[in-house]
């Protein structure tokens, strides 16, 4: 007999797999951060989800107020990402709040990690005085830069040292500087 009068898929899947579910998702969510070495948002969104699936069995308060929570959840989720696309083009808003932390806030780095993929990277920088001063931090990415000239709008084609080329583009915004370039 079933433990609710009317389940839901969530409950019925409960009923069925129990803690083996966060058994089994966590160490693949927990793998694909690690590997990836970039938090996703859509992992992150599941890996929130299943432990308040898991705790909602643990705890009669969670179980009561389960689907208020997950609402609120979702909707601060997609609000967040909607604002982060919206205004810098960055559907992950935990990477874009870290690097602004750290960059802005704690001024602890001069450069961080927004957004990547194979090859490609974009990062966030504070605001530098001039074009050569931005220059500076992102040799400490991609190594000693011999020259540069202007490619584009806000774009900049780099010769390296090493006789290699790059390409990097700037979005300038009052607090800080996002940068994309290409990344071996």
């Amino acid at each position: 007999m079933a433990k609710y009068a009317n389940p839901t898929l969530v409950g019925m899947l409960y009923e069925r797999v129990g803690d083996k579910l966060f058994l089994i998702i966590y160490p693949f969510s927990i793998y694909f951060i690690i590997t990836e070495k970039y938090l996703n948002i859509l992992v992150f969104d599941a890996l929130i989800f299943f432990t308040l699936v898991l705790l909602r069995h643990k705890l009669v308060f969670l179980d009561f107020y389960f689907k208020r929570i997950v609402i609120i959840f979702l909707v601060l989720t997609l609000t967040f990402s909607t604002i982060s696309f919206m205004l810098f083009n960055q559907i992950n808003y935990l990477y874009m709040t870290k690097a602004y932390v750290e960059c802005n806030v704690l001024d602890i780095k001069e450069y961080s990690l927004v957004y990547r993929y194979k090859g490609y990277a974009i990062f966030m920088m504070k605001n530098q005085n001039d074009i050569g001063e931005d220059f500076k931090v992102i040799e400490d990415i991609i190594g000693k830069i011999d020259s540069y000239e202007v490619n584009q709008e806000n774009s900049y084609l780099i010769r390296l040292q090493n006789k290699k080329e790059k390409i990097v583009r700037f979005n300038n915004y009052n607090q800080f500087t996002l940068f994309s370039l290409d990344v071996d």
